[in-house]
């Protein structure tokens, strides 16, 4: 069992047992993708020469205040087991877990502009009607893709991007 696979158990137990799984699940990969954006925050985390109490100032801190307690917790407990590094990986297992305790899977979507909730709810359906299964949707957005959806949903990607299909016209012309 990797360090990744027992911090994501032992958050997804913990979080289950609370009835608080669905907000860490939400809020843990919402921060994982704000450490993985930031390389100061990410270094600062990671450095083992730092205190803990140095390295936990990011959980007490203001940008953290709106997030569950439940989720510090899980923050805490991975950045003083020395998990910080892989709290990207970490978020994701969580995800998976918390998808399969619902019986769903996950679809990693990344769109242009941020989704309204009405959006969110059309392109999950048509998902799911595309592939057949009950799926929930992590959102990221990058403006690269300029228009359009990217998903990811296990080892299924459908590119529907103005970006993807870009490529693949510069293919066919070259080929």
């Amino acid at each position: 069992m990797t360090t990744s696979t027992a911090f994501a158990d032992a958050i997804v137990a913990l979080a289950d047992g609370a009835g608080t799984l669905d907000v860490v699940d939400t809020e843990l990969t919402t921060i994982a993708r704000a450490v993985d954006a930031n390389p100061d925050l990410y270094e600062r985390l990671v450095d083992v020469q730092l205190p803990a109490s140095q390295r936990l100032k990011f959980v007490e801190s203001e940008t953290l205040a709106a997030a569950s307690p439940m989720t510090r917790a899980a923050l805490a407990m991975v950045i003083t087991g020395e998990g910080a590094g892989d709290i990207t990986e970490i978020a994701s297992r969580v995800s998976d877990a918390a998808s399969a305790k619902r019986s769903r899977e996950v679809a990693e979507v990344t769109v242009a502009a941020p989704l309204d909730d009405a959006s969110r709810e059309k392109l999950r359906t048509a998902l799911e009607r595309a592939t057949g299964k009950s799926l929930d949707l992590k959102v990221q957005v990058d403006p690269s893709v300029v228009g359009g959806v990217r998903a990811r949903i296990g080892d299924t990607v459908i590119d529907g991007s103005v970006a993807g299909r870009l490529a693949a016209v510069r293919t066919a012309l070259s080929a």
